[in-house]
């Protein structure tokens, strides 16, 4: 048995010396890539913000709006906004959805009304550029944390306020929960020290495995609720997809695990690994229930030293 015990971890060790030369090697092409995508989102932006104001400053504005806010609202509150939308400007659905999405609980400006097409259309350039950023960044954190696996990688620290790092998972996430409802119940908290990057990274692998989980659950939701509890930040993350059984939950946090079978990118069983190792790092914790009603994480992450509430 100690034998046994002592050849799997020695094959444990080689399997991940291998990946780890493998993730070196695939995070150096990525890193070229994402510094091109970059680079050009950047000049792009520019571009457009000189060629409109030149050729249509009446539109600029629409422009700014989507690159400045992008979409700061869930599907569930772009339902409900939408609605009174409907009601009280007397729009047809799916404009009244589409200002929803861009101006979120407001009124609505008598300027996007006039030509509201117009506006959304524009709305919708400055906010694809926005997400456009936002992804290169959340690359370059991704490339850094698989090309050293189980290392810590010395960025430094910055204020942060963990429900912008949630806004920021589900901005990215925003095809994955085209068909999920998504409820955000964020709580006050204090602002910490920390890389936004590795805590985007924790929200969004989680989310994105909830997503995997739901693709053949009717009407599938996902919870996410903050707290400020004993000195700690408690982020819970909750959908109503399948149960997770006792034997998968055990191994779910593995390098090595996977149940997804089929691709590569989605099947080399990194993601909430990392999610651990960063987890860990910070000093918190990850936990998992699971039943035949809802799979529920749950992450704990210790507060330090505070700059009092966000």
């Amino acid at each position: 048995m100690a034998k046994e015990k002592a050849l799997q971890r020695l094959h444990t060790a080689e399997q991940m010396t291998t990946l780890g030369q493998l993730a070196a090697g695939i995070a150096h092409e990525l890193n070229n890539a994402i510094g091109v995508v970059n680079s050009k989102t950047e000049r792009m932006q520019q571009d457009l913000l000189q060629l409109l104001e030149e050729l249509h400053p009446e539109v600029s504005g629409y422009f700014d709006v989507g690159l400045i806010q992008g979409q700061a609202v869930s599907s569930s509150e772009v339902r409900r906004i939408a609605k009174r939308y409907q009601s009280d400007y007397r729009l047809e659905r799916e404009t009244a959805k589409q200002l929803a999405r861009a101006l979120g609980d407001n009124p609505i400006p008598d300027s996007w009304l006039n030509d509201p097409h117009k506006a959304l259309k524009y709305w919708g350039m400055g906010r694809d550029l926005h997400d456009l950023k936002i992804a290169a960044r959340h690359t370059v954190g991704i490339v850094k944390s698989v090309k050293q696996l189980g290392r810590t990688d010395g960025e430094p620290d910055e204020l942060l306020d963990i429900n912008d790092t949630i806004n920021k998972a589900l901005a990215l996430l925003q095809s994955d929960l085209r068909r999920v409802s998504v409820r955000v119940q964020p709580a006050v908290l204090p602002l910490i020290k920390g890389a936004s990057t590795e805590y985007v990274q924790i929200w969004s692998n989680i989310l994105k495995n909830a997503c995997d989980a739901l693709s053949q659950t009717d009407a599938p939701n996902i919870d996410i609720q903050t707290k400020f509890v004993n000195q700690r930040i408690l982020v819970t993350i909750a959908n109503n997809g399948p149960e997770i059984d006792e034997s998968t939950r055990r191994k779910i946090f593995q390098p090595n695990f996977t149940t997804k079978k089929g691709g590569l990118s989605f099947g080399l069983g990194l993601g909430l690994s990392i999610v651990k190792r960063i987890v860990s790092e910070i000093g918190g914790t990850i936990a998992v229930k699971s039943d035949e009603t809802r799979t529920i994480f749950r992450v704990k992450l210790p507060v330090g030293e505070a700059y009092g509430e966000a």
